[in-house]
């Protein structure tokens, strides 16, 4: 997951689990996923799942919504990851493991927080990029935003970030299986800026998706699981360590 701490990157084990944390963006996550892939190969690791998870705006649906991934699209609105290699642009199917995704939905059964399976719009950067009003540049209309969005939406998105296509491809092109499960922060179709209310509120939203991974984990290696009170009324504590295998 990106953002542990404000940190640029970190490693835990736990038993079989690592968690990892990487920068913001494709050029970050990319990095990282090259060299997991080499330790999962060298270290003869079978049955691997690997899931980001993070941080999102929302296209249509309401602030702390669960967003699991089952498609990532680019900027064109395409299900591809385009790469630029010795001057080539190559372009590679976006897949994620739709098994992996049901598995994860299905373990969310808090009912005080909304969760849903949606395709993802990966943007290259965090204002232009993905149509904000308020950055140093901006030579579009509010309009012309909203008009993206919405094909977007169309098209089955209902959630924002930047490193989906890239995990998507390279997953699939390693034979990983891979799963996306982000939190939303703003509805896009109604504002750019987090609302006082849900600034207040951040730590609980963004331990949501962590919580729903760390259940999902459990119920794979075994373990009971302990239900505690709704995560929806948690209190604003420092935000949990997130989960990536």
């Amino acid at each position: 997951s990106s953002g542990i701490n404000a940190e640029y990157g970190g490693l835990w084990k736990v038993g079989p689990i690592l968690v990892v944390a990487h920068g913001v963006g494709a050029p970050s996550i990319t990095i990282l996923l090259h060299e997991l892939f080499k330790l999962v190969h060298y270290s003869n690791a079978t049955n691997v799942m690997f899931i980001r998870v993070g941080t999102s705006a929302g296209i249509g649906v309401e602030p702390g919504t669960i967003v699991i991934s089952e498609n990532a699209l680019n900027a064109s609105l395409r299900k591809e990851h385009r790469q630029v290699v010795l001057g080539q642009e190559i372009s590679r199917p976006t897949i994620l493991d739709q098994v992996l995704a049901q598995a994860l939905l299905m373990c969310q059964n808090d009912p005080n927080i909304p969760s849903m399976l949606g395709s993802t719009l990966c943007a290259e950067d965090f204002y232009e990029g993905q149509g904000r009003l308020d950055g140093a540049f901006c030579d579009y209309t509010e309009e012309d935003k909203i008009d993206y969005l919405r094909r977007a939406y169309n098209l089955g998105c209902r959630n924002i970030e930047m490193e989906s296509c890239a995990f998507a491809s390279l997953c699939h092109r390693a034979g990983v299986r891979g799963a996306v499960v982000c939190v939303t922060l703003i509805d896009r179709l109604q504002s750019d800026l987090m609302s006082p209310g849900d600034v207040e509120r951040y730590d609980a939203l963004v331990r949501r998706p962590h919580q729903l991974v760390v259940k999902f984990i459990k119920r794979q290696l075994g373990l009971k699981i302990k239900e505690n009170k709704s995560i929806a009324q948690a209190s604003s504590t420092p935000a949990a360590q997130p989960v990536t295998s």
